[in-house]
């Protein structure tokens, strides 16, 4: 249970979270100090310690608290402190968790949290926590789609509730400048166009060609295989999917840092720079007459 001292060593998932913890107080511009987050959390500075170095877990009424200290939206962290509960919990009962966490890496080696994931055991765990991240996003999503099968063919609802959010957040009337852009995968094999993805991403263009926040650019996919797919969220996570074999199959797992999202982004945009736009490549489809989808 959260914000209990734990009578053994404290289980790896609970160390993890302290080390992000760590990390967040040590990005914020002023870095507050222990007595300071212990007022504005309404707790000894003893407890905020506790924290910090992994001997308690905090309940969530302090975890909202340190995080507005830091000065970022409790909210975002949310999603992240309900798992480490559950991984604690897991701990506690002797069950090795299902949700695993990344080994903390980073170029030095002194045991602080530098990058840390959060993984996503299968398709509605992933497309959940995506379209929750969509719905928090201030103003740029860019998504990649490199699969094999047009998303209408991915049967559960989250997949179809996140596909819909991004186009209900970039349609949303709001008075911040927003921006999505996607790249589409279109698999092609002798030169001619997957028939399926083909008709999905006509369609796709009809329904979004009216969103002018919303832009789609086709990458001629030509490997008989999933791509890994990438969404970068404003400019602070990193949506990783890996997919492949049922059609059903899909985990993959979330990065929140600045130094992996400049590497996406910078390769996001050279890939973006390079393709057609979903309009033009429909328009030549369509004035080729013997380019019929295969």
């Amino acid at each position: 249970m959260p914000d209990q001292r734990t009578s053994a060593e404290p289980p790896e998932s609970q160390l993890a979270f302290a080390a992000e913890l760590r990390e967040l107080r040590r990005r914020t511009f002023k870095k507050p100090t222990e007595e300071a987050l212990a007022r504005r959390m309404g707790c000894g500075r003893s407890t905020v310690s506790a924290y910090l170095n992994g001997r308690r877990f905090p309940n969530w009424e302090h975890m909202a608290a340190f995080v507005e200290a830091c000065g970022e939206d409790p909210s975002r962290w949310r999603d992240r402190w309900l798992r480490t509960d559950r991984q604690i919990e897991e701990a506690s009962k002797g069950l090795r968790s299902s949700l695993p966490q990344l080994p903390l890496i980073g170029p030095e080696t002194r045991g602080d949290a530098l990058l840390a994931a959060h993984w996503y055991r299968d398709n509605r765990e992933f497309y959940e926590a995506a379209a929750a991240r969509v719905g928090q996003a201030r103003s740029e999503i860019r998504v990649t789609y490199t699969r094999r099968y047009p998303p209408t063919q991915y049967t559960t609802r989250a997949s179809a509730e996140y596909f819909q959010t991004i186009l209900d957040w970039a349609g949303e009337d709001s008075d911040d400048e927003r921006s999505v852009r996607r790249i589409i995968g279109i698999p092609e094999r002798n030169g001619l166009p997957d028939r399926d993805m083909f008709a999905w991403a006509r369609q796709h263009y009809e329904d979004s060609k009216h969103i002018l926040n919303y832009e789609a650019n086709v990458l001629r996919w030509t490997a008989a295989a999933d791509g890994l797919n990438i969404a970068l969220i404003d400019d602070s996570v990193v949506f990783l999917a890996f997919s492949g074999g049922p059609r059903q199959k899909l985990n993959g797992f979330c990065v929140e840092d600045p130094t992996l999202m400049s590497y996406f982004s910078a390769y996001f945009d050279q890939l973006w720079a390079a393709l057609q736009p979903l309009g033009t490549y429909l328009s030549e489809a369509d004035g080729n007459r013997t380019d019929k989808p295969a």
